[in-house]
This record gives structure tokens, C-alpha cells and sequence, in this order.
């Protein structure tokens, strides 16, 4: 994966960072959603004070990236759950065909 330089303008600063060239687009859109996100934090908190408005920001995305994550830990755990319970009647389905006898014999 070769790095690229980008140029991110963020929260009224410029950043150069090397990243590979396929994140570009998505890291673009993670810096314009930062700047959203704080700026609607700044208005709704009246002030101009932006480090504020990036700590609560901060905290939010934190709090919502835990929320996906617990999400994500249950959701893996009534998926493997469902697979025991597929794997457990196939068991069983494969048992009962391969214990069943034949309902004629050819002589």
C-alpha cells in the first residue's frame, strides 16, 4: 500500500498527511463531517471557542463509535448463536439419514 500526500483543511487548518491513496476520499469526508459536527456544536453552545465544541464533539463520536461497537459484540453473538443452532440440526439431520435403513435391499 504506497502512501500519498493529502491535504486535509480542518476546523480552519491545513494538515499534510501521508495516507494511502484509497482512503483519500474517505478521510476527505471524515474531515468535512468533523467540521459539520463542530460547528453545529459551536451554535448550539454560542461560543467561539473551538476547543470546547472539539472536546464535545470528541465525546459524542466516542460514545456513538461504543454504542456500534456493543451493537456490533451482540450482533456476532446471536450470529454465532444461530450457527451453533444451524450446525446442531444439520448434525442431527445428517445423524438420522445416515442411521436410517434402507426401505428395500436390491438381491
Amino acid at each position: 500500500m504506497a502512501l500519498k500526500k493529502i491535504e486535509l483543511n480542518l476546523l480552519g487548518q491545513v494538515f499534510l498527511l501521508n495516507v494511502p491513496e484509497e482512503q483519500h476520499d474517505d478521510l476527505r469526508e471524515a474531515a468535512r463531517l468533523l467540521d459539520v459536527r463542530v460547528s453545529e456544536m459551536k451554535e448550539r453552545m454560542q461560543t467561539v471557542q473551538v476547543d470546547r465544541a472539539v472536546n464535545i464533539v470528541a465525546l459524542n463520536l466516542s460514545f456513538e463509535l461504543l454504542q456500534e461497537k456493543q451493537k456490533n459484540n451482540l450482533m456476532e453473538k446471536v450470529l454465532h448463536d444461530q450457527i451453533q443452532q444451524l450446525s446442531a440440526s444439520l448434525e442431527n439431520i445428517l445423524t438420522r439419514t445416515t442411521n436410517q435403513q434402507p426401505a428395500y435391499e436390491i438381491q
